[in-house]
């Protein structure tokens, strides 16, 4: 913490006077100046609380497209599709995000182009460039602005299986859903998909495969705050807490529809929702296991990381955390938010299904060690899967191939009926 200017020093030689003088000048100079410092304090609390919980209007496209060639390349890209398949070109990209190892989306025109990128070929200073492999949609040219994100799908009738566009049903009105259904259905077995802050359900779709080859409908869901959903208390997230009554009313749909077991599968935020669910929600008896990647386990140490990235002082962390538990900064709860119990010590007394939890230690948004420590204190039901170096909500992008088989593996042994510890 930078130190607090000091008044000026003047000369004890002066008198009695003088000294009285300058120790007032001295009471003035460091109240006025501890004055600000609280201010500041104050609204640097108010800010990380207010981002905590807050939508983002329009999403960042930090990318500039500075070339696509489209020359039906005879290389093929290693990680695309089901296996290889021949890349339609190359593409040269300047700004963040760039050169990160493995295959993404690349979104431009706002939400309204996609494509697909495979492996970086060459990479000097900001510039990149990478196998071009598709162009599902839009008219990729040198100019447009973009960014690349791990979706990799964006709707699901492109996974390839039988899809219906529903509404079902949450405590503030109806909101989207996609039902997938798999070739070889296993009765009765569900499966719903959450999406992480900030998301979309799309960001959803490449774990449905590995559900799908088990057998598991998937019902992927909207929830408060997302275009096709009501807006939740204030317009504002919940931090996984309320998200989860969301996740609730989808496993009811679920039942209505002849589930009578369901696996929840969370990214990020949605991963706090699926633990919040199982652990306290409704119909948490009808939960078979829990399939999390890059899970928010802890939102007190996540708040306060955040801060420190910022270069902020811990106490301006701690500030926000009250701000948000008193409700004195309104998030996606009336009353203010349970932060307090979002930790992995809480989940862990509470959790009696099996985990596979996906995280990273290359994370730079939600660090691992939430997830590390929930799976030290429940060694007996959580399956932590540790990846090296990949970033948020990306393990399966560079790892597709081991994050299907191992999710496929886990899917296909939770018990019927779900375990109970």
């Amino acid at each position: 913490m930078a130190q607090m200017p000091q008044g000026s020093r003047r000369s004890t030689r002066d008198g009695g006077a003088g000294r009285r003088i300058a120790w007032a000048a001295g009471v003035s100079a460091l109240t006025g100046a501890a004055a600000v410092g609280a201010a500041a304090a104050t609204l640097g609390g108010v800010a990380l609380a207010r981002r905590a919980v807050t939508p983002t209007a329009v999403p960042e496209n930090p990318l500039e497209v500075l070339e696509v060639t489209r020359d039906g390349a005879k290389r093929r890209s290693k990680n695309s599709g089901g296996g290889s398949q021949r890349a339609l070109g190359t593409i040269r990209l300047r700004g963040v995000d760039a050169d990160l190892p493995g295959q993404f989306s690349l979104l431009f025109d706002g939400t309204a182009g996609h494509a697909r990128i495979g492996e970086v070929l060459k990479h000097r200073g900001d510039v990149t460039l990478r196998e071009l492999v598709s162009v599902e949609r839009g008219d990729l040219q040198p100019g447009a602005r973009a960014r690349i994100t791990g979706w990799w799908y964006t709707e699901p009738e492109e996974l390839g299986y039988r899809t219906e566009h529903i509404t079902y049903p949450t405590e503030l009105g109806e909101a989207e859903a996609w039902i997938i259904s798999p070739r070889r259905r296993r009765k009765h077995r569900w499966a719903v998909h959450v999406h992480g802050r900030g998301a979309l359900p799309a960001e959803t779709l490449r774990g449905v495969s590995s559900l799908a080859r088990s057998g598991v409908t998937s019902l992927v869901i909207s929830y408060r705050n997302d275009p096709g959903a009501p807006s939740g208390e204030g317009g504002r997230y919940g931090v996984g807490f309320s998200e989860s009554r969301d996740v609730d009313a989808a496993i009811a749909e679920a039942l209505r529809r002849g589930a009578e077991r369901a696996t929840l599968v969370g990214w990020s935020m949605g991963g706090t929702a699926c633990l919040v669910a199982a652990t306290r929600g409704t119909h948490r008896g009808v939960i078979d296991g829990l399939i999390l990647d890059s899970p928010a386990v802890d939102w007190d140490a996540l708040l306060r990381y955040h801060a420190a990235a910022a270069s902020a002082p811990d106490a301006i962390a701690r500030l926000g955390v009250s701000l948000l538990t008193r409700g004195w900064v309104r998030g996606g709860e009336a009353g203010g938010l349970p932060i307090g119990e979002l930790h992995p010590e809480t989940f862990a007394r509470a959790l009696d299904v099996p985990v596979l939890i996906h995280a990273s230690r290359g994370d730079t948004y939600v660090p691992s060690t939430g997830a590390e420590r929930l799976a030290a204190l429940r060694p007996d039901l959580v399956h932590l899967r540790l990846h090296p170096t990949a970033e948020h909500v990306r393990i399966w992008n560079v790892d597709r191939e081991r994050w299907e088989r191992a999710t496929r593996t886990f899917a296909r042994a939770l018990p019927h009926p779900p375990w109970r510890g």
